[in-house]
């Protein structure tokens, strides 16, 4: 009996065993969860192969003027001329030694023509005066009645008559080019011109009020 009993239990615990492993092997595998994708920072771009793109090149400044620099002194305040003596050396030269004889001393502005022109040069403040020298009429192309402050010599109906009278203008006078020198312009003080310009006048176009020219010297 307890042989049978023995045997019994046996039987009991091996079908138990095997019962029990066919459960398992039916369940799914637990998986990990998946890692999500690894992504590696974008590469920098690669270096560029052409040459970078050289720089504009820089406009150099307009060389310093040799010519000589006249400074107008008047009434109503100082301006200074360049002599073109690289364009029109005769009637710069001219004006240059009547500077260095102190000629441009204690005149007046005897004509003054609104938006057309100031004039002096005349000894005698009549306008009909000079040096006792003429020049003949010298024209460079390049050098025109283009702007306010052009600096050119007066004259009478000979083309070659200018003396020692010198005008400049108030705006661009087109009309006057190729029949007067122009010899210089204004590069400082162009105000003290426009005021002169806008000066009362009477008959003549004379300044009511006188306009003085005290001297002309060269800038040193």
């Amino acid at each position: 009996m307890k042989h049978s009993r023995f045997w019994i239990l046996l039987l009991l615990a091996v079908a138990f065993f095997f019962g029990g492993c066919g459960q398992r092997s039916q369940q799914p595998a637990q998986q990990s969860p998946a890692e999500p994708e690894k992504r590696e920072p974008a590469p920098p771009p690669p270096a560029a192969t052409s040459k970078p793109a050289e720089p504009s090149p820089v406009a150099s400044p307009p060389p310093m003027t040799k010519n000589p620099i006249a400074i107008v002194e008047t009434s109503l305040g100082i301006f200074k001329i360049e002599l073109f003596v690289d364009k029109a050396p005769i009637t710069a030269q001219n004006f240059i030694d009547l500077v260095k004889r102190d000629f441009y001393k204690d005149m007046i502005f005897h004509r003054v023509v609104a938006n057309f022109v100031i004039q002096t040069g005349d000894p005698t403040g009549m306008g009909r005066g000079g040096s006792g020298k003429t020049i003949p009429l010298e024209i460079h192309p390049d050098l025109k009645h283009d702007s306010a402050g052009i600096v050119g010599m007066a004259r009478g109906p000979d083309p070659n008559s200018a003396s020692s009278q010198f005008y400049i203008t108030l705006q661009a006078i087109p009309h006057l080019d190729g029949g007067y020198a122009v010899f210089g312009r204004v590069i400082e003080g162009l105000d003290v011109v426009m005021k002169i310009g806008e000066v009362e006048v009477g008959p003549g176009d004379r300044p009511v009020i006188p306009v003085e020219l005290k001297t002309i010297t060269l800038q040193q």
